[in-house]
């Protein structure tokens, strides 16, 4: 027959995870192995009617030399609990208690009206199977062990616990709520100081972050003005290497081509006063000359002898000008290289 139920799955009602999680939130915080209840619990000193005493903390014993305990727990007799252990399977858990209460009901001699329950759950390694510790007393045997053995006639002041042989559980419905609400407050409390611990966390992240994000802006600003100087600068230094290779290029020009001050001058020196020149043409090493003087041929001889000029000739013969006594004379003047 085909299974109808379309929230189950290989014979799991996928329903049931939602009350897994919530189950296993609480063993989380109250559990009986609950790392949280081992550190934040009362510790209990529990007595036993020979007058021995041991302390135990979230349902271990822990060392009870210089330990003061602020709560106190009974121990009743193996001859007034009822004990079994039961092994479940681990998904059993979405509705242990329920399953634990009809488990009491069914195994309980007592009325209901009189019968006291508690339990213990404990996983075994492989985390698939579930050991519960039960214990059941009668609540009419109980307060008369208390009043013979401690004195006690107030159900709600103490705390009473039975042995299962391997555990001590506690006993549902005597004075178990005191330190319950005592371990919830501090649980509480534990629970604002590591969210306001969280939350200083994330402010201190957050404003590490705005101000991370500041300098970064500031950097990126300095880094926008810098490379700006730097485009200027670059620019600038492209100039100044222009500048530089156009005085460059003049100076090798100007060592190329003489100076034609000194030609001037040294024509001026060799001239006499009865010559003079009308045309001063220079390219490079060569000079062109074109003059009037008495001595024209004579002129031109001293030139050939200067030490600066290579060599000095007339491209065009001399002639007289008129009736002036003056000849005009046309030469080529060749400079001597500089070594």
């Amino acid at each position: 027959m085909a299974n109808k139920n379309q929230f189950e799955v290989f014979g799991v009602d996928i329903r049931d995870y939602g009350q897994l999680w919530l189950v296993a939130w609480r063993d989380f915080l109250f559990g009986d192995d609950s790392p949280i209840r081992m550190a934040l619990d009362s510790k209990v000193m529990l007595k036993h009617a020979d007058g021995a005493s041991s302390c135990y903390q979230a349902g271990n014993k822990v060392s009870s030399a210089g330990a003061s305990a602020p709560s106190e727990a009974y121990a009743v007799t193996d001859d007034l609990v009822l004990s079994r252990t039961l092994t479940l399977p681990s998904i059993a858990e979405a509705d242990l208690e329920a399953a634990l209460h009809l488990e009491v009901s069914a195994c309980s001699p007592f009325n209901h009206d009189d019968t006291a329950s508690g339990w213990r759950i404990s996983r075994g390694e492989n985390r698939h199977t579930l050991t519960v510790d039960l214990v059941i007393a009668s609540r009419t045997a109980v307060m008369g062990f208390l009043g013979e053995h401690f004195n006690v006639i107030d159900p709600g002041a103490p705390e009473v616990w039975g042995s299962t042989g391997s555990h001590w559980v506690r006993l549902n419905g005597f004075g178990e709520l005191a330190r319950e609400s005592d371990y919830r407050r501090r649980l509480v409390r534990s629970g604002a100081l590591v969210a306001v611990c969280f939350g200083v966390i994330l402010l201190l992240a957050g404003i590490s972050v705005i101000v991370a994000e500041r300098e970064l802006a500031g950097l990126e600003t300095l880094r926008d003005s810098a490379s700006r100087e730097a485009r200027s600068a670059i620019a600038s230094r492209d100039q100044l290497a222009a500048t530089n290779a156009a005085i460059s290029e003049l100076n090798k020009l100007s060592q190329l081509l003489p100076n034609p001050q000194p030609e001037i001058f040294r024509l001026t020196q060799l001239l006499p006063d009865s010559a003079y020149v009308t045309q001063f043409t220079q390219e490079g090493r060569s000079i062109r000359l074109r003059g009037r003087g008495t001595d024209a041929a004579s002129l031109q001889q001293a030139m050939t002898q200067d030490s600066a000029f290579s060599q000095v000739t007339a491209p065009q013969a001399i002639s007289r000008v008129g009736s002036t006594g003056l000849e005009q004379f046309f030469l080529d003047i060749e400079l001597k290289a500089v070594p």
